[in-house]
């Protein structure tokens, strides 16, 4: 009977162990992957970012089909392009650390499941990095702020990778996938830019611009 429960309780493992993928949620491993800032409104590049925990990292996921739709040029938003917040306790954020030019998404492994992908299939990948002083590491933070409506300052540093694509998925007997590198379809380094939002005041002057704007027009007509 034991072995019996043995026997299940490893085929249970298992099946879990392939059930969800996992990727590699890091980069920094050559120079080429290493992140970098800017500290100006249109100022040259600093160099690598330093000073472990002043910047987060989001990792963002969708199928192979759609995911290379977001480009450098893209909204800060991955969501309004197709992607989903990767959101598991483990690994759902990552912060720079004390190496310049590096994040780490788990202290540990770097590994994050990245669930309703199964090991050995394939997504694509964006990761989104902005400063700490902006909303801390929440993304749903980080959007508030983006909009206009977040408490943190009116400007801050943020930016998002290239679309690492058709990224295997690992769990059991596969490597978890890469996201940057070198390689065909990984993603390079990227940058984190001077970045201002518009305040809630600019919204509602922008709302009423517009609303009398067609009160004009319809007077006009």
């Amino acid at each position: 009977m034991k072995k019996l429960l043995t026997i299940a309780l490893l085929g249970a493992a298992v099946s879990l162990s392939y059930g969800q993928g996992s990727v590699n949620f890091s980069a920094g491993a050559v120079p080429a992957t290493r992140l970098w800032t800017n500290q100006s409104l249109g100022g040259p590049s600093t160099g690598q970012i330093n000073g472990a925990g002043q910047y987060y990292f989001a990792l963002f996921v969708a199928p192979s089909t759609t995911g290379t739709n977001y480009s450098l040029s893209s909204s800060l938003d991955p969501t309004a392009n197709g992607f989903t917040l990767v959101n598991t306790p483990l690994g759902a954020y990552g912060t720079n650390t004390a190496a310049v030019g590096r994040f780490n998404g788990n202290p540990t492994t770097d590994g994050t499941i990245v669930a309703g992908y199964a090991a050995g299939t394939t997504a694509d990948f964006v990761v989104l990095g902005w400063s700490a002083s902006v909303a801390g590491p929440d993304y749903n933070a980080f959007r508030a702020w983006l909009n206009g409506s977040g408490a943190g300052p009116a400007f801050g540093w943020a930016g998002h990778s290239s679309v690492a694509e058709n990224v295997q998925l690992g769990g059991g007997l596969i490597p978890q996938g890469t996201l940057f590198g070198g390689g065909a379809g990984q993603a390079s380094g990227f940058g984190l830019v001077y970045t201002v939002i518009p305040e809630p005041a600019s919204f509602a002057l922008a709302g009423l611009g517009a609303a009398a704007l067609v009160i004009f027009r319809r007077r006009k007509v």
